[in-house]
C-alpha cells in the first residue's frame, strides 16, 4: 500500500544543500507576507535595514544610494524642480511616500506631510561644504535624507574633522528650525561630513504651511525637560530657552553605539527616554589578582597536569581510580595560558530618564578624574547633547551645589577583575559539578552505543534465523 511522505521533514534529517533551500523558502515566505503587511500600512514608507550600519553608528558606503526611491531618478528630481502649483497630485504623493523614510518627518501630521510634499525640494551637497554659517540669515529649514553632517563655532566647518566627539546631524534629523521660528541669526555653522542629500523648505512656504506650529512644539519638548530636572530648577525661563535653543533630540536604536570613547566627549548627556549602558573593557593581564592566577595556573599544569594528561591521551594502561578522575577534570581546564581569557567586558553603570553623564566627576580636580575609556551603547534610548562650555557658562552656586549628590566613581579595574575571578570560579564549579553527574550516564550510553554497532558489523548469529521470506504459489 502507498504510504504517504511526511509533508515535515526534521532539519536534522536532511543535507546541506536540502537545509539551506529551505531556509530559503522561508525567507522568500517572509518577504512575501513583510510586502502584504506593508501594502495594507498606513504610512507605506520603504522599509530600510543594513547589517553593517545596524553594528556601527557609520552608514557603510553607498548604504544609501541603494533606496526605493532614488534621488538620481529623473522623474523625482524632475519633480522638485517644478514649482509647487504645477505639481500633480500623483507626483506629490510620489514624494511623499520618499519623505516618509526620514525619522523627523513622520513625527508630523499627515496633513502636514502632505503640505511639505507639496513645496519640498532636493539639495545634494560634498563632503566639507557648508550647509549653514555661523551669523547668517535663516532662509531654509533642513531634513537629512542621507547622509552626515556636523554642528561647529567657526565659520567654515573645520573644526568638525578635527573634533573627535562632533555634535552630528544624521540621517533622519532635521535641523534649521530654531533661526526660522525666533528670526534670529544662525547660532552655529552645520558642515557636510561626507556627501548628503538634503530636502529643503524655504523660509516663504515654511511659514505658508503653519510649520513654525510644530516646530514650536518640538521646541517646548525640550524646554520641558530641562525644566523638569531637578539640577535646573534654579534657572531662569531665559536660561532655560538657551539650553532647549542648543540641544538636539538624538534617538538610538538598540544595541547602537552612543559614544565609543568617553574621553573624547566634549558634551553633557542628559537621558530623556529609554535607557543606555555605560561598559568598560578591562585588560585582565594588566590586573594583580589576574597575574596571580596566571602563575598559580601555569605552577600547576607544570607539576601535576602534565603526566595525567599524558597517560589519558595516549591510553596508558594501570591507572588507578583517582588519577582517571584528575584527567578528566583537568581535561575541561584550558592547558595552555593562551587559551585563557585576556580581556572582559563589564556593565558599569546604567543611565535611566533624567540621568546625566559628563557631570560625574564635575566637581573633582581634574587629576583625580578618571581618565579610563568607557563606552556608551544604547538600549533603545532618546538623549540631548549639550556642549559642556555652555553648562560651565550657566552653571550657578545652587546647581553646583546639587551636582554634589551627582558625583560618583566607578570601581577600578582591579575591582573589577576580582568580581570576573569570582564569576569565573562559580561557573567552573558548576560546570564540573554538572560533568560530574552527568558522565557516568554519557559513559553508559556510550558504551551501549558501541555494542550495538558491534552487533551491526557482526551480523547475525549462525544460529539465528534470517528474516522470514514470503513467496508467492503458482
Amino acid at each position: 500500500m502507498f504510504q504517504p511522505q511526511p509533508r515535515f521533514v526534521c532539519m536534522a534529517q536532511l543535507c546541506g544543500a536540502q537545509r539551506f533551500q529551505r531556509a530559503a523558502q522561508h525567507i522568500v515566505y517572509m518577504c512575501r507576507l513583510c510586502r502584504l503587511v506593508m501594502s495594507q500600512s498606513k504610512y507605506r514608507h520603504p522599509i530600510e535595514f543594513n547589517f553593517l550600519e545596524s553594528i556601527s553608528n557609520q552608514p557603510c558606503s553607498g548604504s544609501d544610494k541603494d533606496l526605493v526611491f532614488d534621488l538620481n531618478h529623473f522623474k523625482l528630481k524632475e519633480v522638485m524642480r517644478k514649482p509647487p502649483q504645477l505639481r500633480t497630485e500623483e507626483e506629490v504623493h510620489l514624494l511623499l511616500n520618499m519623505l516618509s523614510s526620514v525619522a523627523m518627518f513622520r513625527l508630523y501630521s499627515s496633513t502636514l506631510q502632505l503640505l511639505l510634499a507639496k513645496v519640498v525640494r532636493c539639495q545634494r551637497s560634498e563632503r566639507r561644504r557648508v550647509v549653514i554659517k555661523k551669523g547668517q540669515e535663516g532662509q531654509s529649514f533642513y531634513f537629512v535624507f542621507s547622509g552626515l553632517l556636523a554642528v561647529t563655532k567657526d565659520q567654515d566647518g573645520s573644526s568638525a574633522f578635527v573634533d573627535k566627539e562632533p555634535i552630528l546631524i544624521k540621517k533622519g534629523m532635521s535641523f534649521g528650525d530654531v533661526a526660522l521660528i525666533k528670526g534670529l541669526l544662525r547660532n552655529a555653522t552645520v558642515v557636510c561630513m561626507e556627501e548628503t542629500e538634503l530636502m529643503v523648505i524655504d523660509k516663504e512656504d515654511f511659514f505658508a504651511n503653519n510649520m513654525d506650529v510644530e516646530l514650536r512644539k518640538e521646541f517646548q519638548y525640550r524646554f520641558n525637560f530641562f525644566r523638569s530636572l531637578p539640577l535646573m530648577s534654579s534657572w531662569s525661563s531665559p536660561l532655560i530657552e538657551q539650553m532647549a535653543d542648543h540641544s538636539k533630540t538624538e534617538y538610538f536604536r538598540y544595541g547602537r553605539m552612543v559614544v565609543k570613547d568617553t574621553n573624547d566627549m566634549s558634551n553633557v548627556m542628559f537621558i530623556v527616554k529609554g535607557q543606555c549602558d555605560v561598559l568598560r573593557v578591562v585588560d585582565l593581564t594588566t590586573c594583580n589578582a589576574y597575574q596571580r592566577l596566571l602563575k598559580l595556573h601555569a605552577a600547576a599544569l607544570a607539576t601535576n597536569g602534565k603526566d595525567a594528561l599524558s597517560r589519558l591521551r595516549h591510553g596508558e594502561q594501570g591507572k588507578s581510580e583517582a588519577e582517571t578522575q584528575q584527567s578528566k577534570k583537568l581535561q575541561r581546564v584550558p592547558q595552555n595560558i593562551s587559551d585563557l581569557p585576556r580581556a572582559a567586558c563589564f556593565l558599569i553603570d546604567s543611565l535611566h530618564r533624567s540621568a546625566t553623564f559628563g557631570l560625574n566627576e564635575y566637581l573633582m580636580p581634574q587629576k583625580q578624574r578618571d581618565s579610563r575609556r568607557f563606552t556608551l551603547v544604547s538600549r533603545s534610548v532618546e538623549i540631548l547633547r549639550l556642549e559642556r562650555t555652555r553648562f560651565d557658562e550657566r552653571a550657578d552656586s545652587t546647581a553646583l551645589k546639587k551636582l554634589e549628590a551627582l558625583q560618583k566613581t566607578y570601581p577600578s579595574d582591579e575591582e573589577l577583575c576580582k568580581v570576573f575571578l569570582q564569576h569565573s570560579r562559580w561557573k567552573c564549579y558548576k560546570g564540573s559539578v554538572v560533568c560530574d553527574l552527568l558522565q557516568p550516564q554519557l559513559d553508559l550510553l556510550t558504551s551501549k552505543e558501541k555494542q550495538v554497532q558491534g552487533a551491526a558489523r557482526r551480523g547475525p548469529h549462525p544460529g539465528q534465523a534470517g528474516p522470514p521470506t514470503h513467496t508467492q504459489g503458482h
